[in-house]
């Protein structure tokens, strides 16, 4: 049965997600003409959701519109890609009563009716001050964004309580701009604000009129019960927002399909999410529409990465924390390497800087400290070896993450998405470090939380082999190599077989 819900996609997976809404029944409301002529699909009826990659994440979706049709593309969309991690569907533009449960200096937290904190930017606030809020949006910690007052949502605008006027960044054309002023005009007279969206672009004079009669008529009877409303009782739910984090592997899945719909080379959308010459995604596209085999194409990527796989070589390793902006963990250099199985694994060497304690392992951070890391394109952890500048090991850090991407972007980079929890390795034991995180964001089943339940069991039976290990390759590490024949190479074979068998598929 055809859905009667409309969409609009913008930013770098749009073709891909358009193509998988499209075969799913949804109607493309709001989609460019090249992307109408790539699906063979007609633009029609209204948009009542929005799917984008966020602005300052490339490698984050947000699902943003009516709660029913975000509920159901966000059900369609995580039925495909079933490896990345997933947030929502939860209220936007919810009103209720509340209180402010604690002071800080540039707001107050508040409490909500989803069990969670909201987080109220305003500096005149104090505790325990009553007050009607509105959420209107979420951190990358999963808080709600408050505001005081009233938001109602429409089509064409977001009506409010307070005297603003803001516009839509998409909204460019001059002539609609000064006809949206005058109409902002009268709004601002009444006392009342106005949001507007960028389809008011496209609407006519009676089209916002009319729906501004609603929105206020609504507006007006929230207030009105807002006045006897109990704390924390919902009173109104504009829209709905979901957030679908994207692992390297599903960013492949997204070039499989867009690449039915036009030439598309491998890795299209992990080098428009992570390289710094995004543009070099369309150049590779240009040669597959000209003719270009795909698997040549890879071939050539292939063999350009491993030219550039060398002793001392640069290495960044990019960090992607779940529903938050991707970030450099530390830049090192390459002391050894092999390809192995098709598969390429690195051993990079960092110099840590300051001073503190190591995150997990509870132990200090000193002068000349070195940290040692392993990666495979084919393992779901990253071990961290800490060595004082004696080659004593301190400890043995292992995070757990989706399978890494490597490319070489000027420097090479290694991307993945972190899966929160970990393990941290010292001369008295193991510890599993961020169960509660982990669990935060595993509320929902997916494929990369039930392989990390498994990896974790598995390292608890292997702890001890990786201690041995990284304890007897110190001196080796850091030793100056100067011959061909590197003495930590039967060391690092080692622990890449060991972290190869913990990463073993599940059901292996």
């Amino acid at each position: 049965m055809r859905s009667t819900y409309g969409f609009r996609v913008r930013g770098i997976y749009a073709t891909a997600i358009a193509k998988i809404l499209v075969d799913r029944g949804l109607k493309p409301s709001d989609i460019s003409e090249k992307l109408s002529r790539r699906l063979g699909a007609e633009v029609e009826g209204y948009v009542d959701v929005t799917v984008k990659n966020s602005d300052d994440n490339k490698t984050l979706l947000i699902i943003v519109g009516m709660p029913g049709a975000v509920e159901e593309s966000f059900k369609v969309l995580s039925n495909v890609l079933r490896r990345s991690l997933y947030r929502g569907p939860l209220p936007l533009y919810m009103v209720f009563r509340t209180s402010a449960s604690s002071q800080e200096t540039d707001g107050c937290y508040i409490e909500t009716p989803l069990g969670i904190s909201g987080f109220l930017r305003d500096r005149t606030c104090y505790k325990g001050e009553e007050m009607i809020v509105t959420i209107i949006g979420y951190r990358d910690d999963g808080v709600a964004v408050v505001d005081r007052g009233i938001y109602v949502v429409g089509r064409y605008m977001i009506l409010t309580d307070k005297p603003v006027q803001k516009f839509s960044e998409h909204i460019r054309d001059p002539d609609a701009i000064l006809e949206l002023k005058g109409i902002s005009d009268m709004i601002l007279r009444l006392g009342l604000g106005v949001s507007w969206r960028s389809s008011a672009a496209r609407a006519s004079t009676k089209e916002l009129l009319e729906e501004f009669d609603g929105l206020r008529k609504t507006l007006q009877a929230i207030s009105e019960k807002a006045r006897s409303s109990s704390k924390l009782e919902p009173l109104y739910t504009g829209e709905g927002i979901a957030f679908i984090q994207l692992s390297p592997d599903d960013m492949e899945e997204l070039d499989r399909i867009r690449s039915m719909v036009t030439p598309t080379a491998p890795m299209h959308h992990i080098l428009k999410a992570y390289s710094e010459h995004p543009e070099v995604a369309d150049l590779l596209d240009g040669i597959v529409a000209s003719g270009g085999d795909p698997n040549a194409v890879r071939g050539g990527m292939r063999r350009y990465i491993l030219e550039n796989l060398y002793r001392g070589a640069e290495v960044s390793i990019i960090h992607g924390r779940p529903f938050e902006k991707p970030y450099q963990l530390g830049k090192g250099r390459l002391r050894i390497y092999m390809e192995d199985g098709g598969k390429i694994y690195m051993g990079i060497l960092r110099n840590i800087a300051g001073s503190g304690i190591y995150d997990g392992l509870g132990i200090p951070k000193e002068r000349d400290d070195k940290a040692f890391t392993i990666a495979g394109e084919d393992l779901w952890a990253l071990i961290h070896a800490y060595y004082a500048s004696d080659a004593r090991l301190k400890g043995v850090y292992v995070n757990i993450n989706t399978r890494p991407v490597i490319l070489y972007d000027g420097i090479i980079k290694i991307c993945y998405l972190d899966l929160e929890i970990d393990a941290a390795i010292t001369a008295q034991g193991l510890k599993i470090v961020d169960k509660e995180r982990f669990e935060r964001i595993c509320g929902k089943p997916s494929e990369p939380c039930d392989e990390a339940r498994i990896i974790v069991e598995r390292i608890g039976e292997r702890y001890r082999e990786i201690w041995e290990i990284m304890d007897s390759m110190g001196r080796d590490i850091l030793a100056r190599v100067e011959e061909e024949r590197d003495p930590a190479q039967e060391g690092f074979k080692r622990l890449v077989e060991i972290l190869r068998s913990i990463s073993q598929p599940l059901g292996s």
